[in-house]
């Protein structure tokens, strides 16, 4: 597989020479235009998975980039939502009681119901190491895609969906390691 890359005023691509458009583990470079900061995907986030690199620039440019330091809280349970979060860099835990719920990395999101509805956040999230993070305002969002051919407010709810599907798997799976825990099975 080879690869080339290329630099425009406001960003910088790695394309696949003769790419599959339906290839979702390409990468992906960019440099912000609000902050000239460096965004670097070995591997596509899956949120832009099926998107040309094109429209997965211009939307990874929608987001205001945000520093954490460990343990710094980045979301509370209780606030209300207006936000997504994209992992560039680093690594967050959610919190729920005092118990956690999961832990996610670079080119993970969170807080993706937010395209659907406000809706009040159901954990805690805090930065586990220096994390860094794109957050996308819920207007910005439906905006973008308002702008774009119409397929792609297909492919990003599709993507959300696949998000959805693999949270539930993973708490599925931690649900029944702690029932197996609780009974001793």
């Amino acid at each position: 597989m080879r690869f080339c890359a290329k630099e425009s005023r406001d960003s910088i691509m790695i394309e696949q020479i003769n790419p599959d458009e339906n290839d979702s583990n390409q990468a992906l470079v960019t440099r912000l235009n609000q902050s000239g900061t460096l965004i670097h995907f070995k591997k596509r986030p899956l949120i832009l998975a099926h998107f040309p690199v094109d429209v997965a620039v211009k939307f990874l440019n929608l987001g205001e980039e945000q520093q954490f330091e460990t343990h710094m809280s980045i979301l509370r349970k209780g606030q209300v939502g207006r936000e997504l979060f994209l992992i560039c860099e680093g690594k967050i835990s959610v919190w729920k009681d005092n118990v956690l719920l999961a832990e996610l990395h670079k080119g993970d999101v969170f807080g993706e119901l937010v395209l659907y509805r406000d809706h009040y956040r159901i954990a805690n999230v805090q930065a586990e190491e220096p994390t860094r993070v794109l957050k996308f305002s819920r207007h910005f969002i439906l905006d973008f895609l308002a702008r774009q051919d119409p397929k792609y407010i297909t492919i990003y709810n599709m993507n959300m969906i696949e998000n959805l599907r693999r949270k539930l798997i993973a708490t599925n799976a931690r649900v029944v390691q702690l029932e197996k825990q609780l009974f001793n099975k």
